[in-house]
């Protein structure tokens, strides 16, 4: 198994540092060159994250015609260089071409940085009207609301419909003609698996390798080593995990309200952003959007959504496809946390004790884990991790 070593904090900010140098007008107007525009003004966007950065930029034609884009700039883990950038740019190409779902066209793109006008990953694309549903949410009467989630609902549906030629695997894409390679998340480019037992043994034994290849992680982590390695021999003989019929989806695996752009008065969808993230996968998390729309103390509103949907037969029919991991539960508890402890250079830390704190939470997370483990499934089998 490869390991790459993450940048500290103070390279990381060196290396926005010089990505921030590159966007200047005159770089620009060369980017925008081989469309014939030119950068009139542009303005970093409060949307903007610690790995992609969004620009809006004024452009105008030789015509004078005016014309809004929006330019993301990656600054990816270095486990994903190259195949997140790719990954969204051919998602979004293939759905544009192939659903009714609202994504911006991609004018330019470069997923080489050492060749890149901005030294960086980036994609050009259109600017597509309307506000995010997470700005616009609070203005939205409940009809509005409703129309929006009927609409998502179609979406979703066409994603599900989607098949691709080869075979039934988890994964990203990793070229144009959407062949699958590995999965492009919070965690190793692992991948693509046949199977979810594949994927969870796999991203197990990554996980275990790193705690015994690192020394730091394994002084915080060592009195799960033994546990993790167990739960790797009980899934390989769990007769509840086989499951190799089960159908992997096109999934967008994000559908957060911020990525999601609405008319505010009537609900109309007129966009669905970042695709970075989205897979063929066995991942039920397009079909649960509802929750991700609604701060914690807005139940009500929720609940009130949620009961027009279940009204809904396009709602219910497509919940039937919702893909029932009941028996995998428990090892993908264990399997997440693990990941997500031991992937600790995925994030940004100022210091070690950040890096630390991280960690231990994680670490904690895995053990609650395992010990549900015990209580609810192990003890049908008279059997202690």
């Amino acid at each position: 198994m490869e390991f790459l070593v993450h940048p500290t904090y103070s390279e990381q900010c060196e290396e926005v540092k010089l990505i921030f140098s590159k966007v200047t007008k005159e770089n620009l107007d060369k980017l925008l060159q081989r469309l014939d525009l030119h950068c009139v003004s542009f303005e970093r966007l409060n949307t903007s994250g610690q790995i992609n950065f969004i620009f809006l930029l004024e452009t105008q034609s030789k015509s004078f015609e005016s014309q809004e884009l929006i330019l993301k700039i990656s600054n990816p883990h270095r486990y994903w260089r190259k195949f997140r950038t790719r990954n969204e740019v051919f998602t979004m190409k293939y759905v544009l071409q192939h659903t009714t779902i609202p994504v911006p066209k991609i004018l330019d793109y470069s997923d080489d940085s050492t060749r890149s006008i901005l030294s960086a990953e980036y994609i050009l694309m259109e600017k597509l009207p309307g506000n995010t549903l997470e700005v616009s949410m609070k203005n939205m009467s409940e009809e509005a609301l409703f129309k929006t989630a009927l609409e998502v609902i179609d979406y979703i549906k066409q994603l599900r419909q989607i098949k691709l030629s080869g075979e039934n695997q988890i994964g990203s894409f990793s070229t144009e003609e959407m062949s699958l390679g590995g999965i492009v998340d919070d965690s190793p480019m692992l991948g693509p698996f046949s199977t979810v037992k594949e994927y969870i043994i796999e991203n197990l034994h990554w996980a275990i390798k790193r705690i015994q290849t690192d020394e730091f992680l394994f002084e915080l982590t060592k009195h799960v080593l033994s546990p993790l390695e167990t739960v790797v021999e009980y899934i390989e003989r769990d007769p509840n995990v086989i499951n190799e019929n089960i159908p992997f989806r096109f999934t967008h695996t994000d559908l957060n309200p911020s990525n999601i752009l609405v008319n505010e008065h009537d609900g109309h969808v007129l966009g669905i952003l970042d695709w970075e993230r989205a897979a063929m996968t066995f991942s039920n998390n397009d079909l649960e959007f509802t929750p991700a729309w609604f701060e914690d103390d807005d139940d009500e509103r929720k609940k009130r959504l949620q009961d027009l949907l279940e009204q809904e037969k396009s709602y219910t029919t497509l919940m039937e496809d919702k893909i029932h991991t009941k028996e995998l539960n428990w090892y993908l508890e264990i399997m997440f946390s693990a990941v997500y402890a031991t992937f600790y250079s995925s994030t940004w830390f100022k210091n070690e004790e950040e890096v630390t704190e991280h960690i231990q939470c994680y670490v904690q997370k895995t053990e609650e884990a395992i010990s549900s483990f015990n209580k609810d499934y192990f003890v049908k089998n008279m059997v202690q991790l």
